[in-house]
């Protein structure tokens, strides 16, 4: 009898997150197979491949093939890592990326965003179709915890709060800013931002500070914990296309800092959004699409960034440069420094359209 009511959740739980429809995953194959995980132990001037899966069979497969749209790391345990793909649902690993198991209930859609707990390392919570789905066995089993009746308005952002990890914000396609105080079992409206939320980053020195980053209007910010929003575009006026957002970091060596990926190029404030500065480039400002930025979280003038085909990197805050061709044809759609040792960095790849 309890065998069979595992079988039945596990059911259950497919037709509620995959469907009947469920995208099966290419594994593996010499074809298109330059996608998925790389990882450095060298700040990026060697990237290796970290795709390889254990299936339930013991025969080792890979993810190779796929298009990865999000990743996070574990607050609590550097090593135990989350990807998201495009079209074959999130996949996990322990050991720093060495080996991979695919979610058994999450097996196909999109997974644009995820956030881990940093109160309980095994509750984590991702943005799938309209849905905000959270697990609270490591990404095993999910189940459902805001659903959007609008089924077009899918979830495209999640954060959990560092400080309190009852606290979670969703954003969604349509602009809204939705935030739950209680682990996702009941969610407010905080914000109508209309636009695509394609970021929501909560300050590290202060979780009442979230910055939330829209698609193609810019950058808004609450100093309350969603209470009110103040609109951060003024200050990126005076930098053409610069509302048009490609990524966003916090650099932690210092308060109210961060870099800002546009299609205009890299831009930088250190007062909290309210004023911009440009990091000069070796390409001229919009001559090259930036698709992920990362900040050494030990060193705020080490900034690393990919476009779709070149990795670059600076020790001085911009004012040179090293240049690495990518490992794939694919752009790099995260770069991620381990926050214990920067050295060891993850870059994820996904097809865009040029």
């Amino acid at each position: 009898m309890k065998k069979f009511l595992t079988v039945l959740i596990l059911v259950s739980s497919f037709l509620v997150l995959g469907g009947p429809g469920c995208v099966q995953i290419n594994f593996g194959g010499s074809t298109g197979a330059d996608g998925g995980v790389y990882k450095s132990f060298d700040k990026g001037a060697i990237w290796e491949q970290r795709n390889k899966i254990l299936a339930t069979d013991q025969k080792v497969l890979s993810i190779s093939n796929l298009n990865i749209l999000s990743f996070a790391m574990d607050p609590q345990d550097n090593k135990a890592i989350y990807v998201g793909s495009q079209g074959s649902g999130l996949f996990y690993s322990y050991d720093g990326g060495e080996g991979w198991t695919q979610s058994l209930t999450l097996k196909s859609g999109d997974v644009p965003s995820i956030a881990v707990s940093p109160s309980d390392k095994c509750t984590i919570y991702a943005g799938f179709e309209n849905k905000v789905i959270k697990s609270d066995d490591c990404s095993r089993t999910w189940k459902v915890m805001y659903f959007d009746s609008r089924g077009t308005n899918k979830i495209l952002s999640v954060a959990v709060d560092h400080r309190n990890g009852a606290v979670v914000y969703a954003g969604s396609m349509t602009g809204d800013v939705l935030k739950s105080s209680d682990s996702g079992v009941s969610w407010s409206p905080i914000g109508r931002l209309q636009n695509p939320i394609k970021k929501i980053l909560i300050a590290p020195y202060n979780s009442a500070i979230v910055y939330v980053a829209t698609q193609n209007k810019g950058i808004f910010k609450t100093k309350n914990a969603g209470g009110g929003w103040e609109n951060l575009a003024d200050g990126l006026k005076p930098f053409n296309s610069a509302l048009n957002y490609k990524d966003l970091k916090f650099d932690l060596s210092a308060q109210e800092t961060l870099v800002y990926a546009s299609q205009y190029g890299l831009l930088k404030t250190t007062d909290g959004g309210q004023t911009w500065n440009e990091i000069a480039l070796l390409t001229p400002p919009k001559a090259a699409t930036i698709y992920a930025v990362e900040v050494n979280p030990k060193n705020g003038n080490d900034i690393f960034y990919s476009t779709a085909t070149t990795f670059y990197r600076t020790l001085d805050g911009g004012k040179k440069w090293i240049t690495k061709k990518l490992p794939t044809k694919r752009a790099a759609s995260n770069i991620i420094c381990d926050p214990e040792n920067p050295n060891l960095m993850y870059m994820t790849a996904r097809r865009v359209d040029q």
